[in-house]
């Protein structure tokens, strides 16, 4: 190992009674190898976990435990684990070796299939799914990529022993191991909170619209506006695209922001599926198959809705209800009831801001700060009110001079307790700990002026000046890059939540 990287293998090195032959592919959690298990000479798939994510306590704990489980799923659709272990500080799990291509590969080279082959392909991941989640495991990353294809369509979903939480500090690499991943994630999984076997119902809605329509629900180009969609926004229609309209009722079910909303199981999404291929209803009882950890938790709320709204607090039922009808995820903001207490509203936050913990490349260009919470229902009338263009204008241009004049008292008035400043290595949580990073940039800098330019200032409950900023410095070149401010009223002033920021390099 070198820097926390394994050195690839090569052809003929030999790791937890394997020998390599070659490389398949490379992703996030680390490289699959093509090779061959010794012992009963047959071919493998040889996953082994990148040095950094093997050198974590609590993630080998984890993958041994999870690997150990999948490893006894017995299922016609399910890759088989045929080992699992650690080889001289490598982690590697040893799978079936299934040759032909993925769905992803698939669309990518055809686009949108047929409905019946569609429905056919998402229906055996959904047996899959229900075989995993009966054995109390929950897979986290289904995706296209990860659905083999071999004679026949014969799906295979992989990964299983593998099943990994999202991680904001994962790269955006050239191989899309981020953007595949949140193109079919669920909202409460980037949000930050405990999932269950729903999170992947949602995610193979997702496999399912893209298997229909050629493209994911919310194809937003960048991960901050990918992530947003999937917390706020109802997806296209698959009619839209050309799909049979009776998936319509299909896709709103299973891609429900809150997940009690959708069906409660993978098979019931897959028989959903197939009926909608056919003209057929489905006339079979719905009912969930979850156990132990996949099982569903007590209801809850979406994580995020379209701004200002905020979501319902959650319910206090022992057991998730199970809906009788498609529901809308499009309802009218009448619907929706604002929560009781403070403390929602900054779980929301806190959920927010971790999911913008992402690179963000290109982070000007989405709108984040849209979906920044409003105040409690009884707040009064000031605290509540719309912010007018001409007070977001105000802040930004207060933020703006208490740069220039290095007075970091005057910028921690502006902002919130909570604010989070975004950048592309990180983000900084907390009005003393931004305050403190600007100041840092104070003794380093020399200010000499900070100027906003080509500001596009948007009002509303929570409002939004975006455009490009330039610091000169003393001696020195200038700064320059993006910006996004987001603001809100908070307890009667106008302050900054979210301070977004993208140098120019």
């Amino acid at each position: 190992m070198h820097n926390g990287v394994m050195a690839d293998l090569a052809p003929g090195d030999l790791l937890g009674g394997c020998r390599v032959e070659g490389v398949i592919a490379r992703g996030g959690m680390g490289v699959v190898y093509r090779a061959v298990q010794l012992d009963l000479q047959r071919p493998v798939a040889l996953k082994v976990i990148s040095a950094d994510r093997a050198g974590d306590p609590e993630f080998r704990e984890r993958f041994t435990r999870e690997s150990r489980m999948a490893a006894a799923i017995d299922h016609p659709n399910v890759v088989p684990v045929y080992a699992a272990g650690e080889d001289r500080g490598a982690l590697y799990i040893a799978m079936r070796y299934v040759p032909g291509s993925d769905l992803h590969a698939l669309i990518k080279s055809a686009g949108r299939l047929p409905a019946g082959r569609a429905a056919a392909i998402v229906s055996q991941v959904a047996g899959a799914l229900d075989a995993a989640h009966a054995a109390g495991l929950v897979h986290r990353d289904v995706k296209p990529a990860n659905v083999l294809l071999a004679v026949d369509d014969h799906a295979y979903l992989s990964d299983f022993g593998l099943m990994r939480s999202l991680d904001p500090q994962d790269p955006l690499t050239d191989s899309g191991s981020w953007i595949g991943t949140v193109d079919f994630a669920s909202p409460e999984q980037l949000g930050g909170e405990s999932v269950d076997a729903r999170a992947d119902v949602y995610s193979l809605g997702c496999v399912l619209y893209a298997a229909l329509t050629g493209a994911p629900p919310f194809p937003r180009g960048t991960v901050p506006a990918t992530l947003l969609a999937h917390l706020r926004d109802a997806p296209a229609q698959p009619s839209a695209a050309g799909a049979e309209p009776q998936f319509d009722r299909v896709i709103a079910r299973a891609l429900a922001k809150a997940p009690g909303d959708r069906y409660p199981s993978a098979g019931d999404l897959g028989r959903a599926a197939l009926g909608a291929a056919r003209g057929e209803p489905v006339t079979e009882t719905e009912r969930t198959v979850a156990v132990g950890p996949a099982a569903p938790v007590a209801p809850s709320a979406p994580t995020a809705v379209i701004a200002p709204i905020e979501p319902a607090p959650r319910a206090h039922a022992s057991a998730p209800r199970t809906p009788t009808a498609p529901t809308s995820i499009a309802r009218p903001p009448a619907q929706l009831k604002r929560p009781a207490t403070r403390r929602r509203r900054k779980l929301n936050r806190r959920a927010l801001a971790a999911a913008l913990g992402l690179p963000l490349a290109g982070i000007a260009t989405t709108a984040a700060i849209m979906l920044l919470s409003g105040d409690e229902q009884n707040a009064a009338a000031a605290e509540t009110a719309p912010l007018a263009v001409g007070e977001v204008r105000a802040v930004a241009e207060a933020f703006a001079e208490a740069y220039e004049t290095e007075d970091g008292a005057a910028l921690g008035r502006l902002l919130t307790s909570d604010v989070t400043r975004v950048l592309p290595d990180g983000t900084v949580t907390g009005r003393d700990a931004v305050v403190t990073q600007y100041e840092s940039q104070f003794r380093a800098n020399a200010t000499q002026s900070y100027e906003l330019e080509n500001l596009d200032v948007r009002g509303g409950r929570a409002g939004r000046a975006a455009g490009d900023y330039r610091v000169r410095r003393a001696g020195r070149s200038s700064i320059e890059g993006k910006i996004v401010l987001g603001v809100v009223r908070d307890r009667g002033r106008t302050r900054i939540a979210l301070i977004a920021v993208t140098p120019r390099s």
